[in-house]
This record gives C-alpha cells, sequence and structure tokens, in this order.
C-alpha cells in the first residue's frame, strides 16, 4: 500500500464510500484503490447503513445530498449504533455553507471535503484519519488492558487485606488462648480447638499457594510443562489435603475414573485446578452431602473431568460473574468457610494453558457441576507410534524436505503437531498470531506448507490466508481448528485454504492431505 509508514502494513482498510451520482463513485474509488484500500461503494444512505452494519468498515466518505436519506441523517444513525459509532465519518459535498459543515461536525463528522475535490487531499485526508482511527483503538485496548491491571491489583490488596488477615486473625486468637496458662480447657474443647487451628492453617496455606500462583501468572512466569499423568492417581494426590475438611462436614467424594485413563498435561496446574474445584464443592455442599468426580474420553481423544456437588448451588448472575476481576463474586461457604473466587481465576487460566476449556453449570439448591477439557493421553501415543511407522516406510514416494509454518497460539496444540509433522520436515518455522504467519510467509516465499489455526489473536487465520494469497498464490494452506465447528470449512476454502482438518488432528486425514499435495511420483 501506498504510503504505508504510519500504518501497519499488514492492515488492509475497507472504506465504503456513499455517493448517488455514479460517476464521484468511480473517480473516489479509483483514487483510493490506487492507494491499496479496499473499496465498497454504494449509491444511497439506506443500502450504506446496511452495508455498514454488516461489514463494519473503517471509514466513511458520505455525500450529503442524497434521495432517500440524506448524509446527516446517516451519520446520526450510524453513532446511535454501538457497533458502528466509532467509524469515522468524512463529509463530502458540493455544499460548502458554515451551517452545513457546523452540521457535518454536530452530527459526529470527522472531517468536511467540499466538491470538486482533489485526488492528494482526498489520500491525505484519508490517510490521516486511518491512522488517528488505529491509534483511538489502541488506546482504548491499552485503557482496557490498565482497567484489568487495576482490577487484578485491587483483588489482590483486597485478599491480603480481608482474607488472609481474617484467617491469621483468628489462627493467632486459638493459639494464645492454648497457650495462655491461666485458661483451662476440657480435653473436648482442646480438640476442637486444635481442629480448627488446624482448618485455619489449612486455608491460609491454600490462600498462599493461590496467591503466589497468581501472582506468578500476571507477570508471565508460569511455563507449561506437560508429561504423561494418570488423572486418577491425580485426583487422590489433589484432595488428601482436603481430607479433614470432608470428614468434619461428612461429604463423601466418589472417584469414577478408570485406572487407565491417562491425559497430557502440565501435573502441577492440572493437580492445582482439581484441588481448588473440590474445595469450593466441599465449601458450598451442606454437612451430609455428596461430591462425584468423573471424566470420559471423547470421540476426538479429549478428556472431560467434571467434579459435581449437590450443595447450594448458585444464580444465573452469579455463575455470569464468576470468573471476572472486576466483580465480587465470593461468598461464605455453609459452615462460614472464607472464599475468595481468586481459586476459580486460577482454575481457568490453568486450564486454558493446556489448551482446555472450563465451564460450570448451576441451579439454586441443587447444586452445581464444573467441568473441563485436556487432550487424552491417546493422541500422543498415536502421534508416537504413527511417525514410528512413516520414519520406516521406504516407499519411492515418501516424502521429505519440506519447510513448513505452523501457524498456532496454542503450545501444546503446536507441539503435537510437530510431532505429526517430523517426517516430513526439513525446517519448521512458528506463528503465534495471524500478523506474524503472514510476515513469515512474505519474508520466506519457499515455505511449502502452512498448518493455519483458525482462531488465533490480532488477526484470524482465514484474514491471515487472505493475506497470503495476495502475494503467494502457490504455497499449500492447510487450516486447522477444534472440534470442527460449524461452517468452518467453508469459510476457510473460500479464505483461499487448499483443505481443512479438525482438531485434534486425525493423522490419517492428515497423511492424506499432505500426501496428496507433495507426493513426489
Amino acid at each position: 500500500m501506498k504510503n504505508s509508514d504510519s500504518i501497519d502494513n499488514t492492515f488492509i482498510p475497507d472504506i465504503l464510500i456513499v455517493d448517488d451520482v455514479p460517476a464521484n463513485l468511480q473517480v473516489l474509488g479509483n483514487i483510493l484503490k490506487n492507494e491499496g484500500y479496499k473499496v465498497r461503494p454504494v449509491p444511497n444512505g439506506t443500502l450504506a447503513l446496511q452495508v455498514a452494519e454488516k461489514e463494519k468498515p473503517d471509514l466513511i466518505l458520505l455525500d450529503i445530498m442524497m434521495p432517500d436519506i440524506d448524509g446527516f441523517e446517516v451519520c446520526r444513525q450510524l453513532k446511535l449504533n454501538q457497533k458502528l459509532k466509532d467509524i469515522p465519518v468524512i463529509f463530502i459535498s458540493a455544499l460548502n455553507d458554515t451551517k452545513d459543515i457546523v452540521s457535518a461536525f454536530n452530527c459526529g463528522g470527522v472531517d468536511f471535503i467540499t466538491k470538486p475535490f482533489q485526488a492528494e487531499e482526498i489520500s491525505a485526508r484519508v490517510k490521516t484519519h486511518l491512522l488517528l482511527h488505529q491509534q483511538s483503538i489502541k488506546l482504548r485496548e491499552q485503557s482496557k488492558e490498565l482497567q484489568e491491571l487495576n482490577a487484578s491489583k485491587d483483588k489482590f490488596f483486597s485478599i491480603i487485606a480481608h482474607d488472609l488477615r481474617g484467617p491469621l486473625g483468628g489462627f493467632m486468637g486459638l493459639s494464645e488462648m492454648i497457650a495462655d496458662t491461666s485458661l483451662s480447657f476440657s480435653p473436648d474443647e482442646k480438640q476442637e480447638m486444635m481442629l480448627t487451628l488446624s482448618q485455619s492453617a489449612r486455608n491460609i496455606y491454600n490462600l498462599l499457594e493461590n496467591l503466589l500462583e497468581w501472582s506468578r501468572m500476571q507477570r508471565g512466569n508460569t511455563v507449561v510443562a506437560p508429561e504423561e499423568c494418570s488423572l486418577k492417581e491425580m485426583i487422590f494426590e489433589s484432595t488428601k489435603i482436603l481430607s479433614e475438611m470432608s470428614r468434619t462436614k461428612q461429604i463423601d467424594i466418589a472417584v469414577n475414573i478408570a485406572d487407565d485413563h491417562k491425559v497430557y498435561a502440565d501435573r502441577n496446574m492440572i493437580s492445582s485446578v482439581i484441588r481448588n474445584l473440590v474445595s469450593n464443592a466441599l465449601k458450598f455442599t451442606p454437612k451430609g452431602g455428596s461430591i462425584g468426580i468423573t471424566a470420559e474420553l471423547t470421540e476426538n481423544n479429549t478428556s472431560i473431568i467434571t467434579v459435581r456437588d449437590n450443595g447450594i448451588g448458585m444464580s444465573r448472575d452469579l455463575v455470569s460473574n464468576l470468573f471476572r476481576l472486576d466483580v465480587n463474586s465470593s461468598r461464605p461457604g455453609t459452615d462460614g468457610e472464607n472464599s475468595t473466587g481468586l481459586g476459580l481465576h486460577l482454575c481457568k487460566e490453568f486450564v486454558e494453558r493446556n489448551g482446555g476449556e472450563l465451564w460450570v453449570e448451576s441451579e439454586p439448591g441443587i447444586g452445581s457441576s464444573f467441568s473441563f477439557t485436556i487432550p487424552g493421553n491417546q493422541i500422543l501415543e498415536n502421534l508416537k507410534s504413527e511417525n514410528e511407522n512413516i520414519l520406516n516406510n521406504k516407499k519411492e514416494n515418501q516424502i521429505i524436505n519440506l519447510k513448513i509454518l505452523i501457524a498456532e497460539d496454542n503450545e501444546n496444540s503446536e507441539q503435537l503437531l510437530r510431532i505429526v509433522l517430523s517426517p516430513y520436515y526439513h525446517q519448521v518455522l512458528e506463528a503465534c498470531t495471524g500478523t506474524e504467519a503472514v510476515n513469515l510467509c512474505r519474508n520466506n516465499p519457499d515455505i511449502d506448507l502452512v498448518l493455519m489455526d483458525i482462531n488465533m489473536p490480532e488477526m484470524s487465520g482465514l484474514e491471515a490466508t487472505i493475506q497470503i494469497r495476495k502475494f503467494n498464490k502457490d504455497i499449500v494452506i492447510i487450516a486447522q481448528t477444534a472440534f470442527g465447528l460449524s461452517g468452518a470449512r467453508e469459510k476457510a476454502l473460500a479464505a483461499g485454504c487448499n483443505d481443512y482438518v479438525a482438531k485434534p488432528i486425525d493423522l490419517q486425514v492428515l497423511r492424506g492431505m499432505i500426501q496428496k499435495y507433495f507426493t513426489r511420483l
């Protein structure tokens, strides 16, 4: 794109031109196309509103005098739409009266160009307002990040000031009473006090553990180290520390998981998730209740682990705020146990870092169930076994020496793809965002194959594919996404992908695709 020194060169602005004169649409369209912009010309205000709602352009050039809805009214309706109100609108009109210009600004316009116009003026003003719009978006994103950081800080100080000080105060008070020789207690009283001290110490320990883990997570110091784990063994180890609490509340914890059920995940993170979910279930289940822990393996080898209780449950509003740091969703347990809500935030982050999802279902008075997904060990075993077979295959049409780009923002998925593709490549490049994928393809025209995740930050895999196809028509791009989302294949092919595969990767399908595109005859 010309004059792109100040605008991200991976970003192609989409400009909507609204004018009822076809000649004006053509002239303006040619000027902006020559600058490298994507142009959408429309002849009236009604159609402009429809196109804006559907496409959400980056900038609108808007005529005032039109037969159906004038430009002022179009602009007013745009500014009332929460989705479209931030799009910059430049009025372009033969009207040059001061009153008209003021009206243009009053209804939400950012600039006014008088007809007849000069191409240089159009280019300069459009570029300026696109740059300002991009900067405005970045400022809003930074503001949102600051708000989230402030919410995290407030949560941290709230926990220290209240949730940590409270248990420590009770612990100190009880220990001082026991140490006071002027006081005498019966054996039963002493036993009860010692149990209370033990529970307080355990609560303080768990809270400090969560605080430290959360602090490391916020600083980006937590590294995912996946390994093969026995799920049943991990659950028993994780819940040992909670056995006293379950005995005190007479709550039965039933584990219904096969002995040979394996997962491939970070042991410490998943142990923390299980411990926090079971601890929550114990807090919000009354004495004599029950908790069940189950696991199932889906057809695509994903493990779904569920912790279900028959406790007090939650309202819909409480469920919707559970994972928001800026909303205090904590409440005491059925026996007055402290609850910060921090454990659930840790659970969500740990599960997502391991490539899974966490969700909750709950009904007041009925109970709650927390479920999360993690990859099953069978995936890894299949990959290793399949790769050994491929490496031992000495057929003439064996495929080797490809240069492959893996565009994937999930570390586990990227690692699994490396294992799948290891027999085929001599070099692998990695991209964590759509923007990185575009730049790597631009700078490495000899890449043979791209495994493109559809859902990535900064720029989606579909948009990245569209950008890549503008300068490389020959590279093979295979789209990939989780669980075969509806319509994903059609969207991928429309964007320019050669093929599509659902995650978790089916080895036979992916091998067939690679042979299809790269077999040497």
